[in-house]
């Protein structure tokens, strides 16, 4: 069974600013980043429980290269809710 992954208006906006900054710096990092983000999406179509538990009740986490990619489910739909560099202090949901 699959499920439909969407992501949050701040999900989009986190991924098109790492996806500019990448693309500014290096172009093949870039398209690494959106090559996986799009293999996330649909890893969490087909196994939408993948993840580890998040911080919060009801999230999850899946790491993709340097991110992290918090999600939660929604009903029969999958909700990424934030996209967040590992690296830095303020990555974990």
């Amino acid at each position: 069974m699959t499920v439909r992954v969407f992501a949050s208006r701040l999900a989009k906006a986190e991924t098109d600013e790492v996806e500019a900054f990448l693309e500014e710096h290096s172009p093949s990092a870039a398209r690494r980043f959106v090559e996986a983000m799009a293999r996330a999406y649909q890893l969490l179509s087909e196994h939408p429980d993948i993840g580890t538990m998040g911080d919060r009740p009801g999230t999850r986490r899946l790491v993709v290269g340097n991110y992290i990619v918090s999600y939660r489910r929604r009903g029969e739909n999958v909700e990424i809710f934030a996209v967040r560099d590992a690296r830095r202090r303020d990555a974990r949901f």
